[in-house]
């Protein structure tokens, strides 16, 4: 196949060199016949890990599980190789009772990713210990004593009976706020720092096989928080891990707004920071909101949103590029659920929303476009690396047939509002500068 697209790619080239005196009509034409071709299924997570990732999941809720068009893209589309409950492990949904301990809600989600129709998915697990979603009996004040026992039952419990199916659990969620300061949860008022060393010496006993991630938001760069957030937390790992507490990652949630998300390079030396300190990190919460929401949305809106998805997952891709070779990394991207239909944004922040890569009907945002073509760029970067290979002629714009391919795959409908020429313009854009990124940030002597 790589041989025939050579060939066709070479007899058009041969032929219209005649006609065209640049490359950039020739890489025009050919997106535009591209576009009038049956297209081949789009897969997010199969491109994820070609680009190096070990996966692209989605988060869930148990309500998304009875709409059958929510669960054709969710099983049947490959686009997702990971699932993250959103609310079926929280603390009030699985022991709402103390002592009592409900599975169903959960169950339904991991039986799910395990009977994937596309193919068994990563379950994220997700959370062990979070200030909010508490159930009631939890809302009060304990000695230290009671809480220990009261986090070793629920932790225990929760971990054990999903020992074996958990990629990774979300130990702590949330435990400092946007200044840096301790939130004052019962479990820090009754323990302070102490309870979040104490919940992963526990769910590391529960489920040693499992990663164990400290998760939060406003992590990505220090212009999202007004306080040393960032310190903090990393002094927070550093005590954990030194009083004998398991933390193998760290999830930055990346829930963001257009327009305000931090440039690549800042994501990219943050993840670097809490590298020093942990094995592996990820982007697990990711969506990115309009802020103000202005109705109806507008090509500018679409593309901005592109451009900052963009800026976020080529921060995954970016870091590893440090540690190709390692074992330490950006292991992979979740989406905090795919579609605008189920998005949280608009019952929490109604004046905010769309923060999705999929709309409320569930066609694809020029957003999902560009994640894809970065991943099919970086993922014919690695193949020609491994074959000794350049990725780019000299870092001048001139692409492989695959970065081609890459681009031409799109759909019209990843680009709505726009005439057929103006989205080749933009596909271009995007898949230029997707490849002089992947060649601006190989290391020396590749």
């Amino acid at each position: 196949m790589k041989l025939l697209t050579s060939t066709i790619y070479s007899a058009i080239q041969s032929f219209l060199s005649l006609l065209l005196p640049s490359p950039l009509p020739l890489l025009l034409f050919l997106f535009a016949f591209a576009s009038t071709l049956p297209l081949a299924s789009a897969q997010l997570d199969k491109y994820a890990k070609l680009a190096g990732l070990s996966y692209f999941g989605t988060a869930i809720d148990n309500p998304h599980l009875y709409n059958e068009q929510y669960m054709s893209v969710l099983q049947g589309s490959g686009e997702f190789g990971s699932l993250t409950p959103i609310n079926a492990q929280k603390w009030k949904k699985t022991e709402e009772v103390q002592g009592v301990f409900t599975w169903a809600e959960a169950d339904a989600i991991a039986n799910t990713a395990k009977a994937g129709v596309g193919g068994t998915k990563t379950l994220r697990c997700h959370t062990l210990v979070w200030y909010k979603g508490l159930p009631s009996w939890v809302e009060t004040t304990y000695s230290r004593a009671d809480m220990e026992k009261i986090l070793a039952a629920h932790i225990q419990n929760l971990a054990q009976h999903f020992k074996g199916r958990c990629y990774a659990w979300d130990v702590v969620n949330e435990a400092i706020d946007e200044n840096g300061v301790f939130r004052q949860s019962p479990m820090y008022k009754a323990m302070g720092l102490d309870f979040i060393t104490f919940s992963f010496k526990t769910a590391a006993k529960a489920d040693p096989d499992a990663k164990l991630y400290y998760n939060d938001y406003a992590l990505e760069s220090p212009s999202l928080s007004p306080g040393p957030k960032i310190s903090i937390t990393l002094a927070m790992l550093r005590t954990v891990k030194a009083q004998g507490g398991t933390i193998h990652g760290v999830g930055f949630q990346s829930h963001l707004k257009v327009g305000l998300v931090p440039p690549r390079a800042e994501i990219v030396n943050t993840m670097q920071q809490f590298l020093e300190v942990v094995d592996e990190v990820a982007i697990t919460e990711l969506d990115i909101r309009h802020s103000p929401l202005k109705v109806p949305s507008t090509r500018v809106m679409w593309n901005a949103q592109a451009r900052d998805y963009g800026e976020v997952v080529g921060a995954c891709l970016d870091v590893n590029k440090g540690y190709e070779g390692g074992g330490k990394r950006c292991v992979g991207v979740t989406l905090w659920d795919f579609t605008d239909k189920y998005s949280w944004v608009p019952s929490e922040i109604p004046t905010e929303g769309e923060a999705c890569m999929w709309d409320n009907n569930y066609v694809k945002k020029p957003a999902y476009w560009t994640v894809l073509n970065m991943f099919k760029a970086y993922a014919a970067g690695a193949s020609r690396r491994r074959a000794g290979m350049d990725v780019a002629d000299g870092g001048n714009g001139t692409v492989s047939e695959l970065d081609l391919e890459a681009a031409a795959h799109r759909g019209p409908e990843g680009l709505p509002g726009l005439r057929r020429e103006e989205a080749t313009k933009t596909v271009v854009a995007t898949t230029l500068a997707t490849v002089r990124r992947v060649k601006s940030t190989s290391r020396p002597g590749e």
